[in-house]
C-alpha cells in the first residue's frame, strides 16, 4: 500500500500556527558593558596630554637671543592666567566645520604675544624662532586656551 503523506488542509480564514519557540535558558552573567566617554572627551584625552607647569619645550632646530644677548635652546613657559587673555587675546578657538568635527583655529598673532608674555623674552626676540620650534611651542600651550568641553 502506497500511503501518500498527509497534507494539512486549510479552509479560507485560518492559518496554521507556527511552532512555539523554545524558551531561552538564562547563561552565565557577563558584566555589564562599560560606558565610553564622547569621542570628542577621548580625541582632547588622546590629543592633549595633561600639563605640568612650567612647561619646558626645547629649541630642536635653532636657538635665539633673548633680550640680554644670551643664547637660548629651550623655553620655559609660565602658567597663564586670565589677565594673559584679556592683555594679548584669546589665541585659540573652535570651529564646526561641515562634517559636524570640532576644528581649533589658533590666532598666530595673539599666540605670539601670549608666548613672549609666558616666557618672558620680548616678542621681537621670538620673531627669530624657527617655525617648526615655534609650532611645538604652540601645540604645547594651545591646549589651555581651549574650553572644557566635559562643562
Amino acid at each position: 500500500m502506497n500511503e501518500a503523506p498527509k497534507r494539512t488542509q486549510f479552509k479560507e480564514g485560518f492559518v496554521e500556527e507556527p511552532p512555539k519557540p523554545e524558551p531561552v535558558k538564562p547563561q552565565a552573567s557577563a558584566p555589564p558593558p562599560q560606558m565610553l566617554d564622547s569621542p570628542a572627551a577621548e580625541e582632547q584625552a588622546t590629543t592633549l596630554p595633561e600639563e605640568r607647569w612650567p612647561i619646558v619645550v626645547q629649541l630642536r632646530h635653532k636657538p635665539i637671543k633673548n633680550d640680554r644677548g644670551e643664547t637660548v635652546h629651550e623655553l620655559t613657559f609660565r602658567e597663564p592666567r586670565g589677565g594673559d587673555i584679556n592683555r594679548y587675546g584669546n589665541p585659540t578657538r573652535l570651529i564646526q566645520d561641515q562634517e559636524g568635527q570640532l576644528q581649533v583655529i589658533v590666532d598666530e598673532r595673539k599666540m605670539h604675544y601670549i608666548m613672549a608674555a609666558l616666557c618672558g623674552i620680548m616678542a621681537p626676540m621670538l620673531d627669530a624662532l624657527d617655525p617648526r620650534d615655534w609650532n611645538n611651542c604652540c601645540y604645547r600651550l594651545r591646549g589651555f586656551f581651549l574650553p572644557d568641553l566635559g562643562a
